[in-house]
């Protein structure tokens, strides 16, 4: 496939994406679930869910929650942090497919490449879950920089950890399944942010150092 048509069809592929969210949303999803909760199905169905969730460009905790509150904290969390990893996955293996060193791909190709040079792949890929960022842009960045599949499946279980337990046991303690109930608390939002503040830290310093030393 030739650069041009592959930015052609990321772009299109994006431009869907956003039609589709903006279409669908887990919210009123969630209020049609009731009865598949206690469905033999509702395994099939969620995972139906964690592979079209990334076209959706919904948020990975809307399904941590769901599975909260299906499965409980003890069984839900370990099976919510599969579905995490699985459902970037998508995006991370279709962003290293669609990679051209051309037009705008190639410009956050190179963005995304520097970035991971300068913090390590994994520290990268852990920093960037643990900050409130879409979860699509993280793994399309991770993919287009080649990221190794190990560093980007290790970072995003350790970035992704805090996020997915909130979720978990929101959706656990919940009596009634509500999404707009369950997004993270403002002191879940603070901590991962400082946490992936500490993280890059080293990195950030090292990098402002060595724009010092080339500037002398």
């Amino acid at each position: 496939m030739r650069p041009t048509r592959r930015g052609a069809l990321t772009a299109a592929v994006a431009v869907a994406m956003v039609v589709a969210g903006l279409l669908v949303s887990p919210g009123a999803l969630f209020d049609r679930l009731g009865g598949l909760l206690v469905s033999p199905w509702f395994p099939l169905v969620l995972v139906g869910l964690y592979l079209v969730r990334p076209a959706l460009a919904w948020p990975i905790t809307a399904l941590s929650v769901l599975v909260g509150y299906r499965y409980g904290l003890a069984l839900g969390l370990p099976i919510a942090l599969v579905g995490a990893v699985g459902t970037s996955l998508i995006p991370y293996a279709a962003a290293r497919y669609l990679r051209t060193d051309a037009g705008w791909i190639g410009r956050a190709a190179d963005g995304s490449e520097r970035f991971f040079a300068a913090t390590g792949d994994l520290r990268g890929v852990i920093a960037a879950r643990l900050a409130p960022t879409p979860a699509e842009a993280i793994s399309a960045a991770a993919g287009v920089a080649r990221v190794p599949v190990a560093a980007f499946v290790a970072g995003t279980l350790i970035g992704e950890l805090p996020w997915t337990v909130a979720a978990v046991l929101a959706g656990h303690s919940m009596r009634r399944l509500s999404l707009a109930e369950a997004s993270p608390g403002p002191w879940v939002v603070l901590g991962a942010a400082i946490v992936a503040t500490i993280v890059l830290a080293g990195p950030a310093y090292r990098y402002a150092r060595r724009l010092r030393v080339a500037g002398e």
